[in-house]
């Protein structure tokens, strides 16, 4: 198999990384290919699973059968665009784009077997698994969703203020960057009926992008209000559900479940290997040559970050 990734970032290395001992694991021969636009030495590990640095167009091969879009959002659709022709399939890092502004209609495959996925990783965390489980076994009638988390720390030793997040124009901001959580709703109780949305920047972050995203979104038969930021001194990551019988709350950080009218309170499983899982299931999907269910094409992509800008 032969892959080509559009950068070798954070991101890109982790995928690089877990790419490569899957298909060690399953005995499939890899290659891959990496775009560089960057001086910075790759660290061995990476390095040595690559077997060309590609800093010119000239040094592609005619054909890869799967493209990793591991760039910056701003630049996604440019690059979908310019090596759609030599890739049969891609798995594209969410957000899909930085803005509504690209034309969706021009990304899809060439062919009915070729498989397009934007990432998705926390649709395959034991939270979302036990919030499922939850939703599915209980009358809902209101949620409360939260991330809430200092942004600064996330990188220790590095600049916050040079990070994409803080730029309008290089996709950052918490409403897209987090829209994880708007995609484990959708999957959750489907997509709204109305949506209302607050957002901006409003803390003492060095940013020009929104750093506070609160949304509540109107069901027929429910509403789920959501918050979202990047100054929380205080990790914190879950989902509360007001249901029928009781309430109950499925923490990320904690992870835990807990029944607050029963007083109960179960652990489950970490979650520590959901970007495998993840990449388990696309390698499934592009296997499947068009037979498995894609649970996140772009067009369903393109839908989230609709609703994330507050549009229906």
């Amino acid at each position: 198999m032969k892959v080509l990734f559009t950068a070798t970032g954070s991101i890109g290395s982790r995928h690089i990384t877990n790419f490569s001992a899957l298909c060690a694991s399953r005995g499939i021969p890899l290659e891959i290919d990496a775009v560089r636009y960057s001086d910075r030495v790759l660290p061995e590990a990476i390095a040595g699973k690559i077997r060309r640095e590609i800093r010119d167009d000239s040094q592609l091969d005619e054909h890869y059968d799967i493209l990793f879009v591991t760039d910056e959002t701003k630049t996604h659709y440019e690059n979908i665009i310019k090596y759609r022709e030599r890739c049969d399939s891609m798995f594209i890092e969410k957000p899909i784009f930085d803005t509504l502004d690209y034309p969706i209609e021009a990304i899809r495959p060439k062919r009915a077997e070729d498989v397009y996925y934007v990432a998705a990783p926390i649709r395959f965390t034991q939270y979302v698994k036990k919030l499922k489980e939850c939703v599915d076994n209980n009358k809902v009638y209101s949620a409360r969703i939260i991330f809430s988390s200092y942004m600064p720390s996330w990188q220790p030793g590095r600049d916050y203020r040079k990070s994409f997040r803080c730029f309008n124009d290089r996709g950052g901001g918490v409403d897209v960057d987090l829209l994880h959580e708007i995609d484990y709703m959708i999957y959750l109780f489907g997509k709204p009926r109305k949506v209302h949305r607050v957002a901006g920047k409003f803390s003492h972050l060095e940013m020009d992008a929104c750093d506070l995203a609160t949304y509540i979104f109107e069901y027929g038969d429910k509403v789920v209000e959501m918050h979202l930021d990047y100054f929380g001194r205080v990790r914190n990551r879950q989902t509360e559900l007001y249901t029928e019988d009781d309430v109950i709350v499925v923490d990320f950080n904690k992870q835990s479940c807990e029944h607050k009218v029963k007083e109960e309170a179960e652990p489950y499983e970490a979650d520590d290997h959901f970007y495998q899982d993840e990449m388990a299931y696309f390698l499934d999907l592009y296997e499947s040559k068009g037979r498995m269910q894609n649970i996140n094409s772009p067009e369903a992509a393109y839908e989230t970050l609709r609703i994330t800008k507050g549009l229906i």
